[in-house]
């Protein structure tokens, strides 16, 4: 056992002695000294990179003034630098800043800056040895905006084909933001943008649009750039339509649903020359809706603005048609007494409290031979959300009073009334 012991003791002796073993020293202590010497005798080198420069107003008197650089959006210089020769690859225009020395800048024009070259790290291992160029020239000036609508300049002005017209155009963006040098922003009159499209058009188009400012003379306006909002872009809808002549037509609400058979309906133009984006078979253009509750006895008097129509551009210069309905002689009205108490409102999730109404009575238009058959039990009265809301919440204060009659047929309610309310939600049952 003490044998087996001994043969195992290491023997530095031995090691030293042992050929293998000093070969592999020398080889990995020849490979560190190389690596050493390497370092420290590596022969100098230089190394040109190109650097963008940087334009930054922070903390400067131009910042305080407002003034903003324009000119070449990408400057850049040329740089060489030395280091020895093992880290020259290494190197890259990361490693090194560029940027003007914008406390220079104190007024506005033309002005030559000295651009400013250095490391980015203080201990960096290479030097700044030359770089061109030492400055950049450049516009400065107090930056200005404006908003301007943007106008197409067609290319191809008679793109439409025959029978066809151009509609009112719609650009998802009214205006644009134009922003530049005070000085040059003098100088927009307009921001335009071409369109180019092909002839004989049958359908809408939808274009995309590069708007640009421009001078009186219609050229561009150095410096002066139209801001497109990032991940927007401006487009126009162009209308293409056809051109028809349309009978003019109203629509009767609010009361029963055969007027025409018993109402007189003049118009003060037999038709009307339009351009509409789909052909009109019924060649019936429909001004509008009239509301029974507008018609009294004898003739009532309409006024529809044709510019207020929907989906056609009138070609014919007809700005404004009158329609006049008649309600015949043998009508008459009724006035029936009406109170609070007889509004009894009945709302899933509210309770709604009536606190006071427009009128103490509601006026009734009938034929002459049914007229006083019509009392208040004929009435179906209820309330709903005024115009331009949506339902009865708890935040409404004002409802329509809606009246019914039933059991009558061509009579209907005139004018409008409202009540005041106090909505309360009720109260969830377990």
């Amino acid at each position: 056992m003490q044998n087996e012991n001994k043969k195992r003791r290491f023997s530095f002796r031995k090691l030293v002695y042992n050929d293998r073993y000093l070969i592999v020293c020398s080889i990995i202590a020849a490979i560190i000294i190389w690596i050493i010497s390497s370092m420290n005798l590596s022969p100098e080198t230089t190394k040109n990179i190109t650097v963008p420069v940087t334009v930054d107003f922070s903390g400067t008197l131009a910042e305080q003034l407002g003034i903003e650089y324009y000119g070449n959006s990408e400057i850049s210089v040329e740089v060489t630098v030395s280091c020895k020769k093992y880290i020259a690859k290494d190197i890259t225009e990361k490693d090194i800043k560029a940027s003007l020395q914008t406390s220079n800048v104190t007024s506005t024009g033309y002005l030559s800056v000295p651009i400013v070259v250095t490391p980015v790290s203080d201990d960096a291992e290479f030097k700044v040895q030359s770089y061109f160029p030492a400055s950049a020239q450049g516009y400065y000036d107090v930056a200005q905006e404006a908003a301007m609508p943007i106008e197409l300049n067609y290319t191809n002005s008679n793109f439409a084909a025959d029978g066809y017209v151009v509609g009112d155009v719609a650009i998802n963006q009214s205006t644009a933001v134009v922003k530049g040098p005070r000085t040059y922003m003098s100088n927009v009159r307009r921001v335009i943008s071409d369109v180019s499209l092909e002839s004989g058009l049958t359908e809408s188009q939808r274009v995309n649009l590069q708007p640009r400012a421009v001078d009186e003379n219609g050229n561009a306006v150095s410096y002066v750039t139209v801001e497109i909002p990032e991940g927007e872009n401006f487009a126009a809808t162009i209308p293409i339509l056809k051109v028809q002549n349309l009978k003019p037509a109203v629509s009767f609400v609010s009361g029963p649903d055969n007027a025409e058979d018993f109402l007189n309906v003049a118009y003060s133009v037999n038709s009307i020359q339009v351009g509409a984006i789909e052909n009109n078979d019924s060649n019936v253009l429909n001004l509008g809706n009239i509301s029974f509750s507008d018609l009294n006895v004898g003739k009532n008097i309409f006024k529809f603005d044709t510019k207020q129509i929907s989906g056609i551009k009138v070609l014919d210069g007809t700005e404004e048609i009158t329609v006049t309905v008649t309600v015949p002689e043998n009508y008459t009205t009724k006035s029936i007494p009406v109170y609070r108490r007889d509004l009894k409102p009945d709302l899933k999730d509210y309770n709604v409290s009536v606190t006071g109404i427009s009128s103490n009575s509601v006026t009734v238009v009938a034929d002459s031979a049914v007229i006083d058959s019509i009392d208040k039990s004929n009435l179906t009265i209820s309330l709903s959300a005024l115009d331009g809301e949506e339902a009865i919440t708890e935040k409404t204060t004002q409802c329509k009073v809606v009246f019914s009659i039933a059991a009558q047929e061509n009579c209907w309610i005139l004018g409008t009334y409202t009540a005041n309310v106090s909505v309360t939600p009720k109260q969830q049952k377990n």
